[in-house]
């Protein structure tokens, strides 16, 4: 499993840049990236939800 994590998660997810990071992270690219990451993921989280509540709904 950890296989096909590492994988979606060269696909999806950019490598870090400093100029992603928020102003008051940028002294800390672990924590700048894992906001970055759980950011992200919840959106995706969200859409998928949104979707699948739209099917159920209709």
């Amino acid at each position: 499993m950890d296989c096909l994590f590492e994988l979606l998660f060269r696909a999806w997810c950019p490598s870090y840049r400093p100029d992603m990071a928020p102003e008051h992270l940028q002294d800390d690219p672990v924590q700048a990236y894992g906001l970055y990451s759980f950011r992200e993921g919840f959106q995706l989280g969200l859409c998928l939800a949104i979707a699948a509540l739209g099917e159920w709904t209709d």
